[in-house]
């Protein structure tokens, strides 16, 4: 798959699709990568469009450099020059999870440049970040250095985002945090809290001015926590509850998920 250096860091994505189609932006979540959104890639009903999935700095197989500062806001401001590169104008925008809240800040920051915006299980609240709340207890330093053991200590936190939990699902996870560094994760579960501290993205995302969707999973521990924000409630909002799924619906249901967000983005 491609590489591009984008503000000195190299950044590993995979671009798919006619450049003169339709363009699909995809944004994943926190200790993960592009390799989660492999089933929107094969879908048929996406054949029409050109997917672009970013490994975002510091995850996948993207560079990992230790003086960036891995601010949501940073990462947001590295995609538009990622697409201003590959000479994307306008586009769909979907982000999972951490991605998710990196895709509202981009509508945020750029909304003439976002045809449609759908979020899937996004950290609107500081509350829907359980991972990063536990990464945060900890110091910077605390962190790199007991890296290691919390890694293998996520287990059953990552067991709850599945449904139909395979013990391959978590080793893939795990999998993926081993290329994931401790200051990567840090930062990134720092500003996401940040960025979703009171009063949260809720109320954001309800006054972004172009067609939006919020897609959860009917079986998420966020959704039994916390269920809709009120400020979403009777909004121009489209949200939708996908039955017998959970945070990494993905994974629970590939297709029904393929299916859920292409008629989101119709």
């Amino acid at each position: 798959m491609p590489h591009s250096v984008i503000n000195a860091i190299n950044i590993h994505y995979r671009d798919q699709g006619n450049s003169d189609r339709r363009v699909l932006v995809l944004i994943h979540g926190l200790g993960c990568s592009l390799q989660y959104w492999d089933c929107l890639f094969n879908a048929a009903a996406l054949s029409h469009s050109r997917i672009l999935a970013i490994d975002l700095p510091g995850f996948g197989f993207s560079e990992k450099p230790e003086h960036y500062d891995y601010q949501l806001p940073s990462q947001s401001r590295l995609i538009f020059d990622i697409l201003q590169r590959l000479q994307i104008r306008t586009f769909d925008l979907v982000g999972h999870s951490m991605g998710g809240t990196i895709a509202i800040l981009m509508a945020l920051q750029k909304p003439q440049r976002v045809r449609r915006l759908v979020t899937i299980e996004p950290n609107l609240l500081a509350t829907h970040a359980q991972l990063s709340r536990r990464i945060a207890q900890y110091t910077e330093d605390a962190f790199i250095d007991a890296y290691e053991e919390f890694r293998l200590s996520v287990i059953n936190t990552v067991k709850g985002w599945f449904v139909k939990l395979r013990q391959q699902h978590v080793n893939d996870y795990i999998s993926h945090l081993s290329r994931t560094t401790a200051i990567s994760m840090y930062r990134s579960a720092r500003s996401l809290l940040q960025e979703t501290s009171e009063p949260g993205l809720a109320g954001a995302l309800k006054h972004i001015a172009l067609p939006r969707s919020l897609i959860l999973g009917e079986e998420s521990v966020q959704m039994r926590s916390s269920t809709i924000p009120e400020e979403l409630r009777d909004s121009s909002v489209d949200t939708i509850v996908v039955p017998g799924v959970g945070h990494m619906m993905m994974v629970d249901n590939p297709d029904l998920f393929t299916h859920t967000v292409a008629q989101a983005l119709q």
